[in-house]
């Protein structure tokens, strides 16, 4: 089903807990009617590792949606739409954490473990039982941590994610496409990041390129190597994603949607959408199935 709004939500982590300083850990269901409504979708500005425990969750992310059950465990990064419902009691524990608190302490030897969260918009994870056993055990550990609130606890729940991240990160799902940190893919997640920081008012390479203090040359090379397309055609894709998730989820007018994203022409913003996607935005938004 299509749920649209007049706008996206966007949730920080102080809408979810005030007092969260970088990091929440809660039950499940706490943090569904946290947000007010199960079906509310939104970005927002933190990472999600969500384990389940018993009974089902039903997640839309970026117009797919995906069904949890019992011990699966899933990652979710900043830069997904998404929206929860569940039909039935779910049981399980929800960390939300910012990059800055996991960042804010370590080198580049922990950065791999972090970054597959953001290579991908979502990570499902193959485990054994004694994986999901030692997972479970972390993170009541995390809970119990946090819920108390003791002298150093912070630094306490940066090391326990850290652990579970590298845990995870060893038996990432290949299909999710999982991809081997080296020095170039550093590189690619970095210009990733900046496209999504900037890519409404910045779509020409050589902006991503100096700040990246590289060629566009050499940034094309990397793009191709490790995403298949060069860099313009990253941040086009980039743009087009954004414009296909208002389009799915808000009411907005198509002229809404081309100011949003720094479009000054409306045609030109039609003809740039109809040449990716094949169709202009009024005909995505009708063949969307209600």
């Amino acid at each position: 089903m299509v749920i649209r709004k007049e706008k996206l939500d966007f949730l920080r982590l102080g809408d979810i807990d005030s007092a969260s300083n970088g990091i929440v850990i809660m039950p499940i269901a706490e943090y569904l009617h946290a947000k007010g409504n199960q079906n509310t979708l939104h970005a927002h500005s933190f990472y999600i590792l969500l384990l389940i425990r018993g009974g089902n969750l039903v997640m839309m992310a970026d117009k797919r949606m995906y069904t949890m059950g019992r011990h699966d465990i899933v990652s979710i990064s900043s830069n997904c739409v998404c929206s929860f419902q569940h039909n039935v009691p779910v049981e399980g524990c929800v960390i939300l954490f910012t990059e800055a608190f996991f960042m804010q302490r370590y080198n580049t030897e922990a950065v791999p473990y972090f970054n597959f969260l953001k290579s991908n918009r979502m990570n499902g994870f193959v485990l054994t039982s004694d994986d999901i056993e030692r997972c479970i055990h972390l993170m009541e550990l995390m809970r119990v941590e946090y819920d108390t609130a003791k002298l150093g606890s912070r630094e306490v729940l940066r090391n326990y994610l850290n652990i579970l991240l590298q845990m995870l990160g060893r038996q990432i799902t290949k299909n999710f496409g999982f991809v081997q940190m080296d020095e170039k893919e550093e590189k690619m997640v970095a210009f990733e990041t900046l496209v999504d920081e900037n890519y409404k008012q910045q779509r020409f390479p050589s902006f991503y390129a100096g700040r990246l203090n590289i060629s566009v040359n050499y940034l094309n090379r990397i793009c191709r190597e490790k995403r298949g397309m060069n860099c313009g055609t990253l941040i086009r894709d980039r743009i087009v994603l954004e414009a296909e998730r208002l389009l799915y989820h808000t009411f907005k007018t198509v002229k809404e949607i081309a100011f949003e994203l720094g479009f000054e022409n409306v045609p030109y913003f039609i003809t740039f959408f109809k040449a990716k996607k094949g169709h202009s935005p009024e005909e995505f938004r009708k063949n969307q199935k209600d």
